[in-house]
């Protein structure tokens, strides 16, 4: 009522103003037709709204039945998958069965198959010990068999190797032959088929010709034929000499009695050498104690000697020393004489020129004794600088080595008069033994068997240069 009249209200100020006014209220009739038209439009809304609906609930359904599709399809795919895992799970099953199977029968054969190689190497073995047994049993067999070849007179194996020549060269003739007898078939059938062709042209030519010259040109057509006979073979190589025949050679011993003869003409060989190294034996053993006493007494007599020699040699050093001191005062007290002095001086000069000769000067000019000598002295200076400027070890090595070549000499000398010496007594030696051994009476003197010698060992010592040194001058 209120808003009725606030139009009113404003339908007055308006209708003051003589303006239409759009806000006046219609009439009931207009009223229902709009009431009516709203209904219809909210029904017709509604319609369509139920359309919209219907049309989402069909959209829904359909939505609906293709996940249901959708859902039987995948619970279908699952009962598929299903039974194919339950298949796949008994194959799987089946498979494991059958692999079981097969491995306890691979296990099985494994196991045959070990013990067969235990067996095959239970027989290599047994082989093997026979094979080694036989090996001994050969080689015993090539010793005795090397033995009686040993045994073998040699005139009866010279006989087996002319035989064995003989055969060979027999087997060798045999094989020329059979080539010969080969060859010689070879150019005869060559020369036969040489010649009946020759006779088929020959008759072709005379039916062509006629019958008049028949025989003429025969003849000439024997003269005309030549024929390519095969080579005569090279039997040097074709057939080369046959070394040694096939079967084996005998032994000699066929019968144990052979063996028995043999053994007792060594024996009796071997008795007479026996006997004769015997005498030997003992004529040796009286070499050896003659030449024991005989170098006891030497040894005594060298000893006696040496310690005369010393004896001897310090009273002549002594007598010497006093001859000297005698000399220089006899020298002093009276003087020498010119003559004396001359030759004196004459024999130093002959010294001083070979030593200066020796030095490598030249003494072609004739100088002085005083001028050789300063020349001596002068070079000698320039040695022993020489010497100091050197290495000491250098100057000792060389010194060693002069030593040593001057010791190596001296061992030479010796060595050859041992040799000469030694030669000598192989001389008498040779004489002793050409001369006819001594018979001796009775029975022969048995010799007691030599104890056994204990050898001690001993601590072995390095052995430097210096003692060799030392050793080969205590030898010289």
């Amino acid at each position: 009522m209120s808003s009725r009249g606030s139009l009113h209200g404003n339908g007055s100020e308006y209708g003051n103003a003589q303006e239409p006014n759009p806000f006046t209220l219609p009439s009931d009739e207009e009223v229902f037709r709009l009431r009516d038209e709203e209904k219809k439009n909210r029904i017709k809304q509604r319609e369509e709204n139920m359309k919209l609906k219907r049309e989402e609930i069909r959209k829904l359904e359909e939505k609906a039945q293709m996940k249901e599709e959708a859902l039987q399809k995948s619970e279908q795919m699952l009962e598929e998958d299903a039974i194919r895992f339950d298949t796949f799970l008994k194959e799987n099953d089946k498979k494991a069965h059958e692999a079981i199977k097969k491995a306890e029968k691979e296990t099985k054969l494994k196991t045959d198959k070990v013990q067969e190689i235990k067996k095959l190497n239970q027989q290599i073995q047994m082989v093997q010990s026979d094979m080694s047994k036989h090996k001994e049993a050969l080689e015993d067999c090539l010793k005795y068999k090397e033995f009686l070849d040993k045994l073998t007179p040699p005139e009866w194996v010279e006989q087996q190797e002319t035989e064995r020549r003989n055969r060979a060269q027999a087997i060798r003739k045999g094989k020329i032959d059979a080539v010969r007898e080969k060859w010689e078939a070879e150019k005869k059938r060559v020369v036969a088929a040489a010649t009946k062709k020759h006779e088929a042209e020959l008759v072709a030519q005379m039916n062509a010709s006629g019958k008049k010259k028949r025989t003429n040109r025969r003849g000439e057509g024997e003269q005309k034929i030549n024929v390519a006979l095969p080579p005569e073979p090279d039997y040097e190589k074709e057939i080369p000499d046959v070394e040694e025949a096939t079967e084996e050679v005998p032994i000699y011993f066929v019968e144990p009695q052979q063996l028995l003869d043999v053994f007792t003409a060594l024996e009796e060989q071997n008795l007479f050498l026996i006997q004769n190294s015997q005498e030997t034996e003992q004529a040796l053993e009286d070499l050896k104690t003659s030449y024991r006493n005989t170098r006891k007494m030497m040894d005594d007599k060298t000893s006696t000697l040496e310690a005369n020699i010393n004896d001897l040699t310090s009273q002549i050093t002594l007598e010497e020393n006093k001859a000297h001191q005698l000399g220089r005062r006899a020298a002093n007290s009276a003087g020498d004489t010119q003559e004396r002095q001359e030759i004196l001086l004459k024999n130093l000069g002959d010294k001083v020129k070979e030593v200066y000769q020796r030095c490598g000067f030249d003494s072609s000019s004739n100088p002085s004794t005083l001028f050789m000598l300063s020349d001596l002295e002068a070079q000698l200076e320039e040695l022993l600088s020489d010497l100091e400027i050197m290495p000491e070890e250098y100057v000792k090595r060389a010194e060693k080595e002069k030593e040593k070549k001057r010791r190596e000499l001296k061992r030479i000398e010796q060595q050859e008069a041992l040799a000469i010496a030694q030669e000598e007594r192989n001389r008498k030696a040779i004489e002793r033994s050409l001369q006819p051994p001594k018979k001796r009476a009775g029975r022969q003197v048995m010799y007691r068997s030599q104890p056994v010698r204990r050898k001690v060992k001993e601590e072995k010592k390095e052995i430097t240069e210096d003692d060799l040194d030392e050793l080969k001058h205590l030898q010289a």
